[in-house]
């Protein structure tokens, strides 16, 4: 398919009323576009959806016209809730086909779902229930999605909500479609949807509703696994094989899960609204859930973290753990020393195992535990409050508490209390082994020397250790030695995850590489240490302009530049973002104020060379191009624009 845009060779705005800005991406039935509603105040930016079907003859083109309308009147319709884009218009021309549909401002979640990071099971758990919830009004409409995938799924930047998007009008065009209401089952004879998501009665033509569930379900298994579905492996029955991947999921979650990507249709929830009360009739029985410290020590993103709660009620105990946990980190001086920390489930008494990488407020640590053990219902169905009293054991930094439930056994509080001294004892014994005289350094902080002396030798501590390498890193990155300067900002987030500088230096060192998608999670993990830092926000939109996602760069460059008006890089990026935008009279006063706070930048006066280009003013354009070709000679893309002003001046 052609990438062109469809106004190639003309002006005139599509519909009289649509100017294309840019291209957004292309599928099998056709392309989406960025484009300018010129007939509404301050022509606000929509969703253009360009539908070409092969037309044969004038039949093909009737029934495609009727299927196209009779789509639309479904996108209307679908668009009435509040998170599904709304359809503003559809028209005909040249017998080609278009809508406009809102234009939603976020990310997909495919920036979050990257290989490897694997979400805590409630943040999956509460992540399902919104898309259900959407899913829900969709399948009441006897509609079926058929494409649910993370691209498809975007957090809104307003208030970080999910919204549900493509809803396949361009995938059905030419194909009339008619939905039993009963079954789910429809006509369509031609396999919609994308592999991996996508499940085998789908692929043979046939989706039903339950053909949603299974992309949600696996949606989740990839969440709670850090593997994209194209790895999944299969047991002998041929049903996904997972459990191994996830040994920190509860057994109730597993069985939702493994009944939503069941391989036959039959034995799958019927509808989004049957998985949705499967999801909450589990949250409201606590029998259910694994012992939570397993699942929050797999909670490895500050994306996850960045959102953690928003769907929490406001009494919910497990709305305050893990993000307040994240920000003390980075505001508190802690003792590198890693600890075994032992704590017993109030439902089984069984100890369990987590590896804490600091070891400072035990107090404060298992209170946190125990409230994330028993995740809040956001639902209607909720359970009913239960009673529990607190046991405290003393410790070398104060009291450990646990909660004890009525009904536990004198046996399991008897161990529950062991447990709880034995946390304290361990972990002092562990942290005397690791660091001589630990108890008097922890306790007088101000006395503890920048470095400790280890058999006669001064070795540094690891926060020291941290600044080291992101300095030897940073000095790669000004040498351009990106690849090696990767290696030493993991280096120190080895040591200190929790760097905002070492994750910015990350991401734009990936940057760099052209590695945008990965860049784009670092940056997030700086920004959820340290919200509005400007060279963060400044690295994020470098690598979404290199997705070619240039208005959501510009914001971000807007917010840079009005933060931190001395930065001069954030002025340079800000200028050659509204120079790809076609606003070049901006871009020029944008780069001449980057140039006035540093003036040695060849891409800063290579970009004011571009523009001024744009603007016909070539003997000006000259000069710029000349100086950035002085600072940076021979550059191929300077040459080449140079080249293009002596063309012009001829």
């Amino acid at each position: 398919m052609s990438l062109s845009l469809p106004q190639s060779s003309s002006e005139i705005p599509l519909g009289g009323r649509y100017k294309i800005i840019s291209h957004l991406g292309a599928g099998g039935f056709g392309q989406t576009f960025l484009a300018e509603d010129l007939h509404l105040p301050g022509h606000p930016v929509c969703v253009l959806k360009h539908l070409k079907p092969e037309i044969s003859n004038d039949n093909t083109l009737q029934m495609a016209r009727r299927c196209f309308n009779t789509e639309a009147e479904v996108l209307y319709q679908l668009g009435i809730h509040e998170q599904i884009p709304r359809l503003l218009a559809h028209f005909e021309e040249d017998k080609e086909f278009y809508l406009a549909q809102e234009f939603i401002e976020g990310k997909s979640l495919t920036e979050e779902l990257t290989e490897g990071k694997v979400w805590s099971e409630q943040y999956v758990i509460n992540l399902l229930k919104e898309i259900l919830h959407i899913l829900s009004f969709v399948h009441q409409q006897q509609v079926i999605h058929r494409d649910i995938k993370p691209s498809n799924l975007i957090r809104r930047k307003k208030d970080d909500r999910i919204e549900l998007i493509d809803f396949g009008a361009v995938k059905q065009v030419g194909t009339l479609e008619a939905i039993d209401p009963e079954s789910g089952l429809t006509n369509v004879t031609i396999s919609i949807g994308t592999k991996g998501y996508m499940p085998n009665e789908q692929l043979a033509g046939k989706p039903r509703f339950s053909s949603d569930i299974y992309a949600v379900g696996i949606l989740g298994i990839q969440a709670l696994t850090g593997v994209h579905p194209r790895h999944f492996e299969e047991d002998t029955q041929g049903e996904i094989a997972w459990h191994h991947r996830a040994a920190q999921v509860s057994p109730g979650l597993q069985v939702v899960l493994d009944r939503m990507v069941n391989y036959d249709f039959r034995s799958r929830y019927f509808d989004a609204l049957e998985a949705l009360e499967a999801l909450e009739a589990l949250e409201a029985s606590p029998d259910s859930t694994s012992a939570l410290p397993k699942a929050a020590d797999r909670l490895e993103s500050p994306t996850v973290l960045q959102h953690l709660t928003q769907f929490q009620p406001k009494n919910s105990s497990a709305g305050r753990s893990d993000r307040g946990a994240v920000e003390s980190q980075g505001q508190e001086e802690e003792s590198p020393i890693t600890a075994i920390w032992l704590t017993a489930s109030s439902e089984s008494g069984v100890l369990q195992r987590s590896d804490l990488t600091h070891l400072t407020d035990l107090t404060h640590l298992t209170t946190q535990a125990v409230g994330r053990s028993r995740p809040h219902s956001g639902s209607t169905q909720s359970s009913s409050p239960r009673s529990s009293r607190e046991i405290s054991g003393a410790g070398a930094h104060g009291a450990t508490s646990m909660v004890v439930e009525p009904h536990s056994s004198l046996r399991q509080q008897a161990w529950m209390v062991v447990g709880a001294i034995a946390t304290v004892g361990l972990a002092y014994t562990l942290a005397q082994l690791v660091v001589p005289n630990w108890s008097e350094q922890f306790l007088n902080p101000a006395q503890t020397p920048g470095a400790v002396a280890q058999t006669g030798k001064e070795v540094l501590k690891p926060e020291a250790q941290a600044v080291e390498f992101l300095k030897q890193a940073n000095l790669k990155m000004q040498a351009g030695e990106s690849a090696a300067s990767l290696k030493l900002y993991d280096q120190s987030l080895a040591l200190k995850a929790d760097s905002p500088e070492a994750n910015v230096g990350r991401c734009e060192a990936l940057n760099h590489l052209k590695r945008p998608d990965e860049a784009i999670v670092f940056c997030n993990d700086a920004l959820a240490y340290k919200p509005n830092y400007p060279q963060a926000l400044w690295s994020k939109g470098n690598a979404l302009f290199l997705q070619k996602r240039q208005l959501e760069a510009l914001k971000l460059y807007e917010e840079v530049t009005e933060r931190k008006p001395e930065f001069a890089p954030g002025w340079v990026r800000l200028g050659m973002t509204l120079q790809a935008l076609g606003r070049s009279a901006e871009a020029l006063n944008a780069l001449d104020k980057g140039i006035a706070l540093y003036r040695n930048s060849a891409e800063a006066w290579g970009a004011k060379g571009k523009a001024l280009l744009d603007l016909q003013r070539y003997e000006e354009s000259m000069i710029a191009f000349n100086k950035a070709l002085q600072l940076q000679p021979d550059d191929p893309q300077w040459l080449k624009l140079k080249e293009q002003v002596r063309s012009r001046q001829r």
